[in-house]
C-alpha cells in the first residue's frame, strides 16, 4: 500500500477519505444513541438504521447514472456540502435541546442519500488513480482509511456525545469541511465522456446489465445478502452495549472502535501480502469468519471477549468486501463501472435497512439473537456460493 502514496494525487485522496470516514463513524453512532435516549426502544433504533438504508438504497440506481456522465469530485464534493449544510442545522437544534426522534430518522434518510453517491464516487475514483494492477491494494486503502477512522473517530465521537449532543454534530461538520476541501484541491480527475442517451436509457441499460451479466448477477447477490443479514450488527450495537455490556456512550465508542481495529488489521495483511490470484476464496474465507463471528460475539456477556469477537468479525467482513470489489470493477468496462458500482452501494443500503427486521426480532427475542440470527444466515449463503466465487475468481485470474 505504501508504494501507492508515491502518487501524489491519491495520497491526497487518502487524506480526504480519512476525514470523510470520520464523519461517516461518527454519525450513525450518534444517531442511534439519540433515539435509545429518547425512546428506550431497540424497534426505533433499528428503524433509525433502516432510514439511513432506505436513503441510500432508493438513490444509488441515480447515482450510478451521474458517476458514469460526469466529475466525479465535484460530485463527490456537493454531497459533502450539502451534508454540511444538514449536520450544522441539526447541530443548532441540538444546541437548544429541541432534537427530537424525526429530526433524526430525517437526518438518517438525507445521510443515506448523499452516500449513495459518495460511496461509488471513491470506488470508482480509486481505479482512476491506481489502475487495474493496483485495485486490490487501492480498495484495501480505502478500507483502510475507513478502518483507521473506525478507531479514533467512535472514542473521539463517543467523548464528545457523552459531554453535549451536539458536540457529535460538530465533529461531523468539521471532519465533512476538512474533507472537502481536501477533494476540491485534487488535480486531473476527469470528467467522463458524456452519452448521448438519456439519463432514464442509462439507468434502465445498467440495471438490465447487472441482470444479465451472470458474474456480476452473482457478485451483487452475494453483497446483498450478507449487507442484509450480517451488517444488522451495526444498527443493534447501541443496544447490545447498553444493554448486554453495560456501557455508556463512551463505552459504545470503544466497542465501535476494536471493531474497527479488526478490520484495520486485516486491511494492513491485505496490502502486505502478495497479490491474491483467485479473489474468490478471499470472499469465501472472509464470510465465513464473519458469520461465526457474530454468532460468538452475540452470545457473549463478557466485555474483553464481546471486542475480541467483535474485532474478529469485522476483520473478516473487510476481506471478503476487498475481494468482492476488486471482482466487481475488475469484471465491467469503464463505461459501465459508476452503474455497476451504484448497485453495490444498493447493497450497502441494505445494511441500514436491515435495521428494520433486527430490530423487531430484538423488541421480541432480544439483540443478541437478532445479530445471532444474521451470521448464521450469513454462513448458510457462504456455503451455498462457495463453488461460485471461487470458479469467478480463477476465471477473473485467468482473464478469460
Amino acid at each position: 500500500m505504501l508504494s501507492l502514496f508515491k502518487n501524489q494525487t491519491f495520497r491526497r485522496f487518502f487524506y480526504g477519505l480519512l476525514f470523510d470516514d470520520a464523519a461517516m463513524m461518527v454519525s450513525p453512532m450518534l444517531q442511534g444513541w439519540i433515539v435509545l435516549m429518547e425512546t428506550n426502544s431497540a424497534f426505533w433504533v433499528g428503524v433509525t438504521a433502516g432510514a439511513s438504508g432506505v436513503g441510500l438504497t432508493l438513490f444509488s440506481p441515480v447515482a450510478g447514472v451521474l458517476i458514469d456522465r460526469y466529475n466525479r469530485k465535484l460530485l463527490l464534493v456537493i454531497t459533502q456540502f450539502g451534508q454540511i449544510l444538514l449536520t450544522g442545522f441539526l447541530g443548532i437544534v441540538a444546541f437548544y435541546e429541541a432534537i427530537e426522534v424525526w429530526h433524526v430518522l430525517g437526518f438518517g434518510f438525507c445521510s443515506g442519500a448523499f452516500h449513495a453517491l459518495r460511496y461509488p464516487c471513491k470506488m470508482a475514483m480509486t481505479l482512476d488513480l491506481v489502475g487495474p494492477q493496483n485495485l486490490l491494494r487501492g480498495t484495501a486503502a480505502n478500507f483502510f482509511s475507513m478502518t483507521v477512522m473506525g478507531v479514533i473517530a467512535p472514542i473521539a465521537g463517543g467523548w464528545l456525545i457523552a459531554r453535549e449532543i451536539y458536540f457529535g454534530f460538530a465533529f461531523i461538520f468539521l471532519a465533512l469541511l476538512v474533507s472537502s476541501i481536501v477533494f476540491l484541491n485534487l488535480k486531473g480527475i476527469k470528467t467522463p465522456q458524456i452519452s448521448s442517451s438519456s439519463h432514464f436509457e442509462d439507468l434502465v441499460y445498467g440495471a438490465k446489465y447487472v441482470a444479465k451479466n451472470t458474474m456480476v448477477r452473482s457478485l451483487i447477490l452475494a453483497i446483498l445478502v450478507t449487507e442484509i443479514f450480517g451488517w444488522a450488527v451495526e444498527a443493534m450495537l447501541p443496544v447490545i452495549a447498553r444493554d448486554e455490556l453495560g456501557l455508556d456512550a463512551q463505552g459504545l465508542g470503544f466497542l465501535m472502535s476494536v471493531g474497527a481495529l479488526g478490520a484495520a488489521i486485516s486491511t494492513v495483511c491485505i496490502t502486505a501480502m502478495p497479490d491474491v490470484d483467485n479473489k474468490g476464496k478471499l470472499i469465501v474465507y472472509g464470510l465465513f469468519g464473519f458469520g461465526f463471528g457474530l454468532i460468538a460475539f452475540a452470545f457473549s456477556d463478557v466485555l474483553m471477549l464481546s471486542m475480541i469477537l467483535l474485532a474478529f468479525a469485522y476483520g473478516s467482513g473487510v476481506i471478503y468486501e476487498s475481494g468482492l470489489s476488486t471482482l466487481l470493477q475488475t469484471s465491467v468496462p469503464d463505461g459501465m463501472r459508476g452503474r455497476v458500482l451504484s448497485f453495490q452501494s444498493l447493497c450497502w443500503g441494505f445494511s441500514g435497512s436491515a435495521g428494520f427486521h433486527a430490530g423487531a426480532i430484538a423488541a421480541i427475542l432480544g439483540a443478541p439473537i437478532a445479530v445471532a440470527a444474521g451470521g448464521a444466515v450469513v454462513i448458510i449463503n457462504a456455503t451455498r456460493i462457495a463453488r461460485n466465487m471461487i470458479s469467478i475468481g480463477a476465471k477473473m485470474a485467468s482473464g478469460k
